[in-house]
């Protein structure tokens, strides 16, 4: 999740634990939780989800670009 400042924001369960998934979450009336060493998008190198990643380096991508203009 982006927030309103730019930061990937990881949403977690209710005790800060795992983390919910976005792909699996979509169209669903509740978050469903990551299921991390099972799921083919996690990476066990950065503990998270590859899809996480990939949003936060296109914000960061974003921003140097935004920068750069100005």
């Amino acid at each position: 999740m982006i927030t309103t400042t730019g930061q990937v924001e990881k949403r977690k369960d209710r005790r800060g634990g795992i983390p919910a998934c976005p792909i699996m979450s979509i169209a669903q009336p509740s978050e469903v939780l990551c299921i991390q060493d099972a799921c083919a998008w996690y990476s066990k190198n950065y503990k998270m989800c590859a899809v996480f990643l990939v949003g936060h380096n296109a914000a960061l991508d974003i921003k140097a670009k935004q920068i750069a203009r100005k």
